[in-house]
């Protein structure tokens, strides 16, 4: 019996660290929530130069309060413009994270703020990259001179 009594007991107080103090979401409830998050959203606009239409971006947001960590964390293929548009950001102040999957193998760290119902515009400059051929490279002829090794100098 004491072993039944404190089985149901263990799974009461399991149960009640689980519970959660909130009533549970409706449907409606849930599409309110939508609707206010759209309202309080805003999008970006990432403009690169240097780019090249086969390449892919890593775009990862951090919140700027240190709240969230990898709000938006995708990867995304640049346009026709060397553009990416991402939509429906929550708005706020963003550690941003930029690191090019392509040609470019760039990196770049910009602080963005996001203004709800407002389309934002950030200007990003890669580095000078080419597609590797093989054909292009150039190896340069090189005598070496053992004489000049320091193993073989005496003091």
């Amino acid at each position: 019996m004491k072993h039944l009594i404190l089985n149901l007991l263990t799974l009461l107080l399991v149960g009640a660290a689980y519970a959660n103090p909130d009533p549970a979401p409706s449907a409606k409830s849930t599409a309110a929530t939508a609707a206010k998050a759209n309202l309080n959203a805003g999008a970006v606009r990432f403009q690169f130069s240097n780019a090249h239409a086969s390449d892919s971006v890593l775009i990862i947001f951090d919140k700027y309060n240190r709240t969230g960590a990898g709000v938006v964390y995708q990867v995304f293929a640049t346009d026709s413009t060397n553009g990416i548009t991402i939509p429906a950001i929550p708005a706020g102040k963003y550690y941003v994270t930029i690191q090019c999957k392509g040609v470019n193998r760039d990196r770049i760290e910009k602080l963005v703020t996001i203004k709800a119902s407002k389309h934002e515009k950030v200007r990003v400059e890669l580095s000078a990259a080419e597609v590797f051929s093989k054909d292009g490279v150039v190896i340069p002829a090189f005598k070496p001179s053992f004489s000049d090794l320091a193993i073989l100098r005496s003091k």
